[in-house]
């Protein structure tokens, strides 16, 4: 029978029922390259495997986008799993966390990872994609499915399924060897043709394709500050013997996570206090300029250093870089016309470095207040004037760009990066995305304090990510010191919140298919009560009920 699909909302074409998506596209021509990686069907994403069976609006869904670059490492990743498995049977591979444009991958069972190995791995590697080995995707009952993962050796992966409330499991095989993936893969390892790897520290980096460099590997920088929070996290996951969203699970279940929740905050709060202890040491620190990509609890993180530099005998003042925009008719415009209020041009530079140097000289200042109903700046009537000891935080997304600190004395100005850096995993080979948390977060402080959908939220969220990779990502390497804000018990707790809002979602939304799987995402937490949660968390500046006025 034949049926009608509407293409990328433009081009009709005629299909037959029961034609896999991967014909349709060989259909359109749109395969030489293999970049599309699945398609959405109706607002809801599916494998190119998939069958068409009714009439349809269909998306691609292509590796120049966040859904392609999830397919794509999580399909690259089971290509390395499946070649390290045939170098080394007995090994055991840990999917850690990104680095330099990768991800960061230990090797279980190894005396060492040398470099005879490495040309063993990735020859074989090579040979698996040549032979584009489909990778196959069955559903089976969930006891089933448990049962092979614990046959298989791979508990982690069993003891996450047992929490699932659902009736099957999708388990995938890639030449014998099963595996256990959240999201869908690539259909064979033909499709996986850019990647490389390097050896690093203890493990090894799959370097892989990004969103702002899709068809080739660009090898970023190893940071070892991301590098040591990182390893800091796993050292901490380790003593809390809280290695993955299973074992999470048992300390909810068994009703132990209060004191679970305490030990989380009271680590976070302690890494606050080696802060402020570094900052008070350095004794000419005037300025501290903090920065972070979206939700990252920048605002919460700001107060609660200031209550540990008062600790410390310090007398810190908060500055807002809000209150420097330029006037709306100076401000820059972007390629469309509007007013681009990310830019750091829309902001008064000059100012503002005038401003942090008369503070650093001890000098008075007059304050300005940005007004965004007018769009106008104009001074607020407060004058700061410093005193021994005073400090100035500033916050902003901006905070760590040169442009802001370059004309300022050596030595007097100290920078934090502030973000959810890591999570505690799902299994070791499915690492949980920061920008999960961010999103997540964001989501639900948006439909608590500004009135927005989370359909409206996710929506928004791609120009939200591009802005940040332009102001944001670039100057990371410029902190003195990084601070992960993610709590490894916060998806548990997200999740009753935020569950509600993307059930809202409809299906006839573009937001569907991302709310689907956030959905999937939050099914494999049991659930934390809001009212865990410390008022003076950070996690509280998107949940409210904050101790801590906004």
């Amino acid at each position: 029978m034949p049926l009608k699909l509407t293409i990328e909302d433009s081009r009709e074409i005629d299909a037959e029922a029961g034609a896999p998506l991967l014909d349709v596209l060989k259909g359109l021509g749109m395969n030489r390259n293999r970049t599309v990686l699945a398609a959405f069907v109706n607002n809801r994403m599916f494998e190119l495997t998939r069958k068409v069976e009714s009439d349809a609006k269909v998306r691609f869904v292509e590796i120049d986008s966040l859904d392609g670059i999830r397919i794509y490492q999580r399909s690259a990743s089971f290509l390395l799993i499946k070649a390290v498995g045939d170098i080394d049977p007995d090994a055991k591979i840990n999917i850690l966390h990104p680095i330099a444009n990768g991800l960061y991958i230990e090797i279980k069972g190894r005396d060492s990872i040398d470099e005879e190995f490495m040309k063993k791995l990735e020859k074989r590697m090579w040979e698996i994609v040549n032979a584009d080995l489909p990778f196959v995707r069955e559903e089976v009952p969930l006891d089933k499915a448990i049962k092979i993962f614990n046959d298989a050796g791979k508990e982690d992966k069993a003891r996450l399924m047992s929490f699932r409330n659902v009736t099957h499991a999708s388990i995938y095989t890639l030449d014998g060897m099963i595996n256990y993936f959240y999201g869908y893969l690539a259909p064979s390892t033909g499709y996986v043709r850019k990647f490389s790897i390097t050896r690093y520290d203890k493990g090894l980096i799959l370097h892989l394709p990004s969103i702002s460099h899709p068809h080739k590997i660009i090898t970023g920088r190893k940071s070892k500050k991301f590098y040591k929070v990182f390893q800091e996290t796993l050292k901490w996951r380790k003593i809390l013997e809280v290695e993955d969203v299973g074992m999470l699970n048992n300390v909810i279940r068994d009703k132990r996570y209060q004191e679970f929740v305490h030990i989380a905050e009271a680590f976070q709060e302690k890494k606050l206090g080696q802060i402020a202890d570094t900052i008070a040491a350095k004794k000419g620190i005037k300025v501290i300029l903090l920065s972070g990509p979206s939700a990252s609890g920048k605002t919460t993180f700001t107060k609660r250093l200031a209550i540990q530099l008062r600790i410390n005998g310090l007398k810190p003042f908060q500055i807002s870089m809000d209150d420097y925009f330029l006037d709306r008719d100076k401000t820059p415009k972007n390629a469309k016309g509007d007013h681009d209020f990310e830019s750091p041009h829309a902001i008064d530079i000059d100012m503002m470095q005038a401003n942090l140097r008369q503070i650093i000289d001890g000098k008075p200042v007059a304050l300005p207040k940005y007004d965004f109903k007018t769009g106008k700046n104009a001074m607020s009537g407060k004058v700061f004037t410093p005193q021994e000891g005073s400090v100035v935080l500033v916050e902003g997304i901006h905070g760590l760009n040169p442009l802001f600190s370059s004309q300022l004395p050596k030595g007097s100005v100290f920078k934090i990066y502030v973000s959810p850096l890591t999570e505690v995993p799902l299994d070791s080979h499915n690492r949980i995305p920061t920008t999960d948390t961010r999103l997540l977060r964001r989501m639900i402080r948006d439909f608590q304090f500004r009135n927005y959908s989370a359909t409206e939220t996710i929506a928004r969220w791609p120009s939200v990510r591009e802005g940040e990779s332009h102001h944001v990502f670039p100057y990371q390497e410029e902190a003195d010191v990084f601070f992960n804000t993610a709590l490894i018990y916060e998806f548990a707790t997200l999740k009753t919140v935020a569950e509600p809002l993307l059930k809202a979602v409809t299906p006839d939304s573009k937001s569907y298919g991302e709310a689907v799987r956030l959905l999937k995402f939050l099914s494999y937490f049991l659930p934390i009560p809001v009212e865990a949660v410390p008022r003076h968390s950070l996690l509280r500046e998107f949940l409210g009920g904050s101790s801590f006025e906004y």
